[in-house]
Parts: C-alpha cells; sequence; structure tokens
C-alpha cells in the first residue's frame, strides 16, 4: 500500500493559486439561479482558459478555483489576465485572487475514484492554507501574494512578457492567520494605487502590522488620481486661507459687521480670541529669538 502511494505523489516547488467570487451567494439570490448559473459558465470558461493560456492546472472547483503553476510569473500573468476581463466584460460581480510558492505534496488519485467523478489530482501541505488565507484578505481589484510568491517575483517578474510592464508591488501588512504559526507578509501587485492599498482583517487573517495607507510616486499615478492628488492639496490650502480669512473678519469691526448681515453669524463672538492668542505666540517666539 505505502509504494502504490509513493508512486502516486510527488514533492514539488509550484505556484498555488486560490479565487473566490465575492459575493457568489447573494449574487444567486438576488438574480435567480439561471442567470446566475449563466455568468457562472462563462466566468469558468474564461478561467479555464487563463489557466491554459499560462500553462497552470486546475485542482478544484467550486465558487472559486483551485489551480497551481509552475511558476509565480506565470500564476501572476492569470491573475492579471483574469482581473482584467471580469472589469472589460463587465462581469456583476468581482473575484478574489491569492498567490503563494511553497513546496507542495501533489497527489495523482486512482483511476477508480477519477471514474466516479473524483479530483485528478491532490495538494497537500500548509502552503494550500495559506494561499487560501491570502485570498480571503483580497479586495475586489487586488491581486495578493504571500512573502515567498513575492520574492520569486521579484527573481523573474521582469521576464514575463504578460505581466503588464507598469505593473507595481508593494508590501501591505503583516498578518496573522488562523492555523499558521508564524505570521505572513502580504504583498499587492497592480495597476494603480488603489489597488495596492492595505486590506483590513478578515475572519481568518489579522493583520498585526504595516503602514496604514501605500502611496506611489506621482511619476506612476494615473490621471485620475494625479487629479485628486492635486485638488486635496489645493483644497487644504484653499481651507487654510478661508480659515485665516475668517480670523481676520472676526477682528475687523467693518468686517465682522457685514459678516453679521449677511449670515447673522457673530464671528467676534466665537473666534475673536484666536487672532489676539495667535499675535501673543508671535510676539512671544519673536523676544525670544532676538534674546538668543
Amino acid at each position: 500500500m505505502s509504494e502504490d502511494l509513493s508512486q502516486n505523489m510527488v514533492e514539488q516547488w509550484i505556484a498555488i493559486v486560490l479565487t473566490d467570487i465575492i459575493g457568489s451567494t447573494k449574487f444567486v439570490q438576488r438574480n435567480g439561479s439561471y442567470t446566475a448559473a449563466t455568468w457562472f459558465k462563462i466566468h469558468d470558461k474564461a478561467v479555464m482558459n487563463f489557466i491554459a493560456r499560462h500553462n497552470g492546472q486546475l485542482i478544484d472547483a467550486s465558487d472559486g478555483h483551485l489551480m497551481m503553476f509552475s511558476a509565480v510569473t506565470d500564476a501572476i500573468a492569470f491573475a492579471f489576465d483574469y482581473k482584467k476581463y471580469l472589469r472589460k466584460k463587465k462581469f456583476p460581480f468581482r473575484s478574489r485572487v491569492g498567490i503563494h510558492w511553497d513546496k507542495m505534496l501533489i497527489v495523482k488519485s486512482e483511476a477508480h475514484i477519477v471514474r466516479a467523478g473524483g479530483k485528478r489530482i491532490n495538494l497537500e501541505g500548509i502552503g494550500k492554507n495559506i494561499a487560501a488565507r491570502t485570498m480571503s484578505i483580497c479586495g475586489e481589484e487586488q491581486i495578493l501574494l504571500s512573502k515567498s510568491a513575492f520574492m520569486q517575483y521579484k527573481k523573474h517578474g521582469h521576464r514575463s512578457m504578460f505581466i503588464p510592464k507598469k505593473a507595481q508591488s508593494a508590501l501591505v501588512g503583516l498578518y496573522k492567520f488562523k492555523g499558521v504559526t508564524e505570521p505572513e507578509a502580504i504583498y499587492a501587485i497592480g495597476l494603480i494605487e488603489a489597488q495596492l492599498q492595505p486590506p483590513p482583517s478578515g475572519e481568518k487573517a489579522k493583520r498585526i502590522g504595516g503602514a496604514k495607507k501605500i502611496r506611489t510616486r506621482l511619476r506612476n499615478k494615473t490621471l485620475n488620481e494625479i487629479f485628486w492628488w492635486i485638488m486635496y492639496r489645493l483644497s487644504f490650502v484653499i481651507l487654510c486661507y478661508f480659515t485665516w480669512g475668517l480670523i481676520k473678519t472676526a477682528n475687523n469691526f467693518h468686517g465682522n459687521a457685514i459678516f453679521y448681515t449677511m449670515t447673522g453669524i457673530d464671528l467676534k463672538h466665537y473666534i475673536g480670541w484666536v487672532y489676539p492668542l495667535l499675535q501673543e505666540v508671535y510676539d512671544f517666539l519673536l523676544n525670544n529669538f532676538l534674546e538668543l
């Protein structure tokens, strides 16, 4: 029996990829079985095409898919194609994607199990759990990688023609996965800043460290991101000038009277004390600096 088992098993380093349709149960309840089945059929066909295109192999499928690739670059290329397809075809749902690189036990099923409808191969090892936890915290437009997957990407990512040249990556945080002893550093890869933001904790993954917000360089931002980058800063400057204008108006007799006539608000009563206070602080600092 042990000889049969050993013949059907092989240990190999692979990229484990897990996907999951977000809100699939609600989607079925809201749209009905027929509509849901139609969309899921189109979705599953596309997934299989992308797996074949990037030299992967399907292991299992339900609401999402479990698959393996011989290289992390192929797994990432699959993820980019898959996410792009969902957006381009305007699917009424989105999907999570988690990628992990690990040494896994690949178990080939016996012939009678396959004939009965069982899976042809199974994956055994903690790597499958890490991939599942990584996927579970993934946002709608994100692609998440474990640390080992990211290290492989950094070594070989530039060699893949299927990964966009403008792809950016970032460490999004340290997470404690349920059932996994050591915390896992999680990375995101995407094309825009919004796809690189730290995902919050989930049911089986708790965020224990990392930056609250990931910021990309200005040259890597999209026009939309650049617009809002400018608007936020411009709004802050305008707010400062507006606030200073109100403070000055509160300490001007005629200005305060006009403002009161127009709005019914007596600025002198509410913020009239601010300008004298600032003047005192300024005089204090000025005198101290002069003494030095």
